[in-house]
């Protein structure tokens, strides 16, 4: 997205800037909320616990993800690292809904921001990470300062403004 920003194909992202590097002088970067990252497991799953999950008591699973170059794709390889083994990952997938739709399925289990949470409710659960494992995403509004007075944009600031003054510490 950001590359598409660059070329001016898009006027404004939402995207997670945790681990993007947003370059301040070429950008406007509002950040919206706050994001933790859990582990989703279809719902009917004897994998659904209470408390706080050890990713490494998952090592026989299968997993989904999203494709490279999508943030939860980096914390995903990340978490997995310091449980100290590769996933088994059945598929990769470009969209997140896709990805819920195979965890409702039962096809694997995956990392999924917090965000996600009231889309699949009754078929997928959302299981907190131990503190070795867990993530926070920053979720921002990010648009060229070149374009700063454009009169749409500042009033998608302006709402994103207000967005984040009503949701000061809103989590997964």
């Amino acid at each position: 997205l950001l590359s598409r920003l660059a070329a001016q194909q898009l006027d404004a992202i939402l995207i997670s800037t945790s681990d993007s590097f947003i370059d301040d002088q070429l950008y406007e970067n509002l950040p919206l909320f706050k994001d933790d990252i859990y582990l989703a497991v279809p719902a009917d799953s004897a994998l659904v616990t209470e408390g706080t999950v050890d990713l490494r008591d998952f090592r026989q699973q299968k997993f989904v993800s999203l494709a490279e170059g999508f943030a939860t794709y980096h914390g995903f390889q990340e978490a997995f690292q310091i449980a100290g083994f590769e996933p088994d990952i059945v598929t990769q997938v470009n969209d997140i809904f896709s990805m819920l739709s195979l965890v409702q399925a039962g096809v694997g289990c995956t990392l999924i921001p917090g965000r996600m949470k009231g889309v699949y409710a009754d078929t997928v659960k959302l299981l907190p990470l131990a503190e070795p494992y867990q993530m926070r995403q920053t979720i921002a509004l990010v648009f060229a300062r070149s374009r700063e007075r454009d009169p749409n944009l500042l009033a998608l600031a302006a709402e994103s403004r207000m967005y984040a003054r009503s949701h000061p510490q809103k989590n997964g």
